[in-house]
């Protein structure tokens, strides 16, 4: 049983740590609630700053109270983890239908950041 939809827009992100020895991340995210129903934004070449704004939608199901957010640097052979973020539900839904955050990709042991993504949240 539905209990509504998320939308999320993947604005952009900043400060993104670097992966690559030479030149700059292919950064993509994947963001999902569910391990099974995965969604990724486009890859931005050369930029640890790249920007999507691509906007992503959700059936929220009683339960899901953590979007995870995954940013990866895209390589000729696989992919590197730049880093990920959970974000609570719960602070939306209290909040209104609409929220905008700044959610920090901590680094190991939380000491430090590999960057930030922007993104705008709609409940409906």
């Amino acid at each position: 049983m539905s209990h509504g939809s998320l939308q999320v827009t993947v604005v952009e992100a900043r400060n993104l740590k670097d992966q690559d020895t030479l030149g700059q991340n292919d950064a993509y995210i994947e963001l999902y609630l569910d391990k099974d129903y995965k969604q990724r934004t486009t890859t931005i070449k050369d930029t640890n700053s790249p920007k999507w704004n691509e906007t992503f939608t959700f059936n929220l199901q009683k339960g899901d109270d953590t979007l995870h957010i995954d940013v990866y640097d895209d390589d000729a052979v696989g992919k590197d983890s730049i880093g990920s973020a959970k974000f609570s539900l719960k602070k939306i839904q209290q909040g209104g239908a609409q929220s905008e955050e700044w959610v920090k990709l901590p680094a190991h042991l939380g000491f430090g950041s590999h960057g930030e993504v922007h993104l705008i949240f709609r409940l409906s």
